[in-house]
């Protein structure tokens, strides 16, 4: 169906473009339009299918009522589950959400930075792959609202959520410990020095007893298929009797290599991340759990609260803690 322009509504009743604004801008009465042009005015809007344009009224007003948010991989379940989480309470709050994925590519990453904010949106929320906050600098020198999440730069004061990474690798593998694993290898994801990943990989190395016996296997995120099958043959060439995974996506495509290959591993196997097929593997996983809606919601709050305070804003870094979950 053919949609209509303010001056095709205007048109049609004999009256103003001006006037036309005014009413479907919620200030007819304000300006003492009677209530009966009002009326009019809105059904002829309706009859002529109109949809208003919210970018360029953003632009008119300085509000969009929209937000940004820049994930790595939306087909990770985390990142999946986090987006439903944030758009939800977005949603509660009355702003619309534009999602966007960087694929790990820090220069698509600024791209999709730089075109989100041409489309007038109000803030943004950056689970971030970028190296260093340098990166960001323009924005907070524009004094624009945004918020990092998952992924922090500990210099940059700038509101953040995350988890206590460290700590919960450290309980994950103090489990093991407790459990008689003493050889236990960790397979990492590429960019290491992303924060998230760091802050694991330092978690794992912290429990063990020996620094010297850490195994750090580490995965290409381009090629985490490939990665994991060449990690099961150096795990298998040692006597290993766990494997930590620092995320949900490397422990999945484990369990998937070890099926196809028919192989019933000797070692227990930890994830960075609880997914509910967890639930039925074989071999069970244990899991550290990052609470994912509660980000979502910590997120949105800190944004909002930048938005509406503006330069008296001041940036909160909130870091929540991780479940562990024995299976």
């Amino acid at each position: 169906m053919k949609t209509s322009s303010l001056k095709d509504i205007a048109e049609a009743l004999g009256v103003s473009k001006a006037l036309v604004s005014l009413v479907l801008n919620g200030k007819a009465d304000e300006r003492g339009i009677n209530k009966e042009t009002q009326l009019k005015v809105k059904e002829k809007a309706k009859e002529l299918n109109y949809i208003p344009n919210q970018y360029a009224r953003g632009l008119r007003i300085g509000k969009s009522n929209t937000l940004g948010l820049i994930v790595p991989d939306i087909s990770n379940v985390f990142y999946g589950k986090l987006c439903k989480a944030i758009e939800m309470k977005a949603s509660e709050l009355g702003y619309d959400l534009i999602i966007s994925n960087s694929y790990e590519d820090s220069e698509r990453e600024i791209m999709l930075i730089n075109k989100l904010l041409s489309k007038n949106i109000e803030g943004l929320i950056i689970a971030s792959s970028l190296e260093n906050e340098k990166e960001l600098e323009f924005l907070t020198n524009r004094k624009f609202p945004f918020v990092l999440i998952d992924r922090v730069f500990d210099d940059f004061n700038v509101d953040s959520v995350s988890v206590s990474n460290f700590e919960g690798s450290s309980k994950g593998i103090k489990h093991l410990k407790s459990i008689g694993k003493n050889k236990i290898a960790c397979i990492t994801i590429s960019p290491v020095y992303i924060s998230s990943v760091a802050e694991r990989i330092k978690g794992y190395i912290s429990e063990l007893d020996n620094k010297e016996d850490a195994l750090l296997i580490q995965v290409p995120h381009y090629n985490i298929e490939t990665g994991i099958e060449n990690a099961i043959q150096q795990i298998e060439s040692k006597e290993i009797d766990a494997v930590f995974c620092v995320n949900n996506n490397l422990t999945k495509a484990m369990l998937r290599a070890l099926n196809k290959k028919g192989i019933q591993p000797n070692y227990k196997i930890l994830s960075f991340d609880d997914l509910e097929v967890f639930d039925f593997a074989h071999p069970r996983v244990s899991t550290i759990a990052q609470p994912i809606e509660k980000i979502g919601e910590k997120s949105i709050s800190l944004l909002v609260n930048h938005i509406k305070q503006k330069d008296s804003h001041i940036p909160q870094k909130i870091i929540l803690d991780t479940g562990l979950i024995i299976r």
